[in-house]
C-alpha cells in the first residue's frame, strides 16, 4: 500500500505548497496595492472632471485591476460611454448592476440598469458568418484575439465602434485575417470566413549518410543487451535499508503544509470580520457605502474567500500527512542482515 500512496501523494502535496505559498502573499500584495488603487481612482475622478476622459479611463482601468470595485467600475463605465465605447460601458453597466444587486445596493443597482438600457439602442454589432458545414476539423475565429465560439457565429454581437481584426486558423490550413471598420449608433458589419486553403506540405529530408553508417555499430550493442536477457540475466535491485523513511518525511510535510493552511484560514477569516465592520462605518441604514465603503466590502469578501480555501487546502493536506504516516512501512528487524565482504572486514550494504 505504501508504494501505490506515494505515487498519487507528491502531487497533492506539491499543489497544496503551491496553494498555501501563493495564499501566504495575496495579502500582502492587496495591502500594496490599495493605496495605489486608491490615488488611481482620485486621479481618473479628476480627469473626468475636466472632461479628460481619454486619459481619465486608463487610471480606472488600473485602479479596477489593482482593486476591484463597484464604485470604480461605474465609474470606469461611465468614462468608456465619453469616449465612444458604448458596448464596453453597456457590459460594465450590466456587471455593476449584478454586483451592486448581490450586495444589497438597490439604488447602484437601479442607476446601473438604466444606463445599460439608455445605451442598448446605440450599440453597433458585428456578425461573423461562418459556414460551419465546411468549417475543418479544429478551426478556430478570432475577434481582436478573442475567441468567437461556434455559438457565435452569424450571431449580431454588440462591439465598440471602430477597427476589429478578424482571424481564422486551422490546423494543416493556412490562416486568414481580415480587418472590419464598425460604424456608432447602431451600425452593424458583416466579416465573412472564407473555406480556409490547404498548407503547403512540409517534406522531410532524406537522412543523411553519416546518419545511417552511426546506426551500425549500436546494432551490435543492442544484440549483445538482447543475448544477456536470453540467459536469464537478473535486473540489479537497489537495497533500502530504511523502508518508508521517504513517505513518513512526506507526511511530516504535508502535515507542516496543513497546519500552515490552517493558520493562514484563520488569519484571513478574522481579518475579514475585521474589515466587514470597518464597512459599516461608511454605510448608511439603506446599505449605501461610500468608495471607501465598498472597498472594505470587497476586502472582507475576498479575505473570506482565501479563509475558506485556506481551510479546505489545510485540511486536505493534514489528512495526506496523516495517511502516509500511518501507511508508511516499518524497519524490517532484520534489516542488519544484509551484509557484503569488502577489504575492510563484513560492511552493510
Amino acid at each position: 500500500m505504501g508504494r501505490g500512496v506515494l505515487a498519487v501523494v507528491p502531487l497533492a502535496l506539491v499543489a497544496a505548497l503551491s496553494f498555501v505559498g501563493s495564499v501566504c502573499f495575496i495579502r500582502p500584495a492587496l495591502a500594496a496595492d490599495a493605496p495605489a488603487a486608491q490615488a488611481l481612482f482620485n486621479e481618473g475622478r479628476r480627469l473626468m472632471a475636466e472632461r479628460n476622459y481619454a486619459a481619465a479611463c486608463p487610471k480606472l482601468e488600473e485602479s479596477q485591476r489593482l482593486d476591484a470595485g463597484i464604485g470604480t467600475q461605474f465609474n470606469l463605465a461611465d468614462c468608456y460611454e465619453h469616449v465612444g465605447r458604448t458596448a464596453s460601458a453597456w457590459a460594465q453597466f450590466l456587471e455593476v448592476a449584478a454586483a451592486a444587486k448581490s450586495v444589497g445596493q438597490r439604488a447602484r443597482e437601479s442607476s446601473a440598469r438604466l444606463r445599460a438600457s439608455q445605451l442598448e439602442p446605440r450599440l453597433s454589432r458585428l456578425v461573423v458568418v461562418v459556414d460551419a458545414s465546411r468549417a475543418p476539423v479544429g478551426l478556430v475565429v478570432k475577434r481582436d484575439d478573442v475567441e468567437v465560439g461556434a455559438g457565435q457565429w452569424g450571431m449580431p454581437v454588440p462591439v465598440d465602434p471602430g477597427p476589429h481584426a478578424i482571424t481564422a486558423s486551422a490546423p494543416g490550413k493556412t490562416r486568414w485575417e481580415a480587418r472590419v471598420v464598425v460604424g456608432e449608433r447602431g451600425d452593424r458589419a458583416t466579416a465573412t470566413v472564407p473555406i480556409l486553403e490547404d498548407a503547403p506540405a512540409d517534406v522531410e529530408p532524406e537522412p543523411e549518410p553519416s546518419a545511417r553508417s552511426e546506426a551500425a555499430p549500436q546494432q551490435g550493442e543492442g544484440a549483445a543487451r538482447q543475448g544477456d536477457r536470453r540467459r536469464g540475466a537478473a535486473p540489479i535491485e537497489a537495497y533500502d535499508p530504511h523502508p518508508g523513511r521517504t513517505q513518513r518525511i512526506l507526511g511530516l510535510l504535508a502535515g507542516g503544509v496543513g497546519l500552515v493552511g490552517v493558520g493562514v484560514g484563520t488569519g484571513f477569516g478574522i481579518l475579514a470580520k475585521t474589515k466587514h465592520d470597518d464597512a459599516l462605518a461608511f454605510c448608511n441604514a439603506q446599505n449605501q457605502c461610500l468608495q471607501n465603503g465598498l472597498t472594505l466590502r470587497s476586502d472582507a469578501i475576498r479575505a473570506g474567500t482565501i479563509s475558506t480555501v485556506s481551510f479546505v487546502a489545510g485540511g486536505v493536506a493534514l489528512a495526506v500527512g496523516i495517511l502516509l504516516l500511518v501507511t508508511a512501512p516499518s524497519d524490517p528487524k532484520g534489516a542488519s542482515r544484509a551484509w557484503g565482504l569488502t577489504p575492510g572486514g563484513a560492511q552493510p550494504w
